[in-house]
């Protein structure tokens, strides 16, 4: 998956600024799945309009630069689509806490155990924020458009991912927690 995609994705479902897809990947749906900088997903923006993959209207604002509201083309949503028609595969995961895990009889436990901790409470922390997310869906379920549904069924995987790293972290620190004290 690419960058253009996850912002074609997001426009496809309704036109937006620049500034909305970036907030977007900081605090909405993006943030459980695909980060991106304010920077990135401009130039991004600027790459899919050159291609013909998005449009813009802008709209004039006093004293500042106009604002852009993006949206997606045919030829965007055929990419898209052609995007969307191929299986796709797991992604390996890449994580520092995996890799600090191979080393991390290097240092006292209590280094491994105050990291593990302060992810363990920013899961716990992404939780409640994808949790807020999902609110608008859980609540209609049965009223739900397709669209919608399929966004209410995507956030409940990046809940579920959010607390299966709690629970990995507490896990984590029981055993620790027994080795120590053997």
């Amino acid at each position: 998956m690419a960058l253009k995609h996850t912002i074609l994705a997001f426009l496809s479902r309704q036109p937006l600024s620049g500034y909305d897809v970036a907030k977007e990947f900081a605090e909405g749906f993006g943030s459980c799945f695909w980060k991106a900088s304010q920077q990135q997903v401009y130039a991004e923006l600027t790459k899919l309009e050159q291609q013909g993959s998005v449009t813009y209207e802008a709209i004039p604002q006093p004293g500042r630069l106009d604002k852009k509201i993006y949206s997606i083309t045919g030829q965007g949503q055929q990419e898209l689509l052609d995007w969307l028609t191929k299986p796709c595969e797991p992604t390996a995961i890449r994580e520092d806490l995996g890799v600090m895990g191979l080393a991390g009889h290097l240092v006292p436990s209590s280094v491994v155990i105050r990291e593990i901790e302060r992810r363990r409470q920013l899961h716990l922390d992404m939780v409640q924020q994808v949790k807020k997310l999902d609110q608008h869906f859980a609540q209609n379920l049965d009223a739900l458009e397709l669209k919608d549904l399929y966004m209410h069924l995507i956030i409940r995987r990046g809940i579920r991912y959010q607390e299966e790293w709690v629970t990995w972290c507490d896990e984590a620190l029981a055993a620790i927690a027994q080795a120590v004290n053997r």
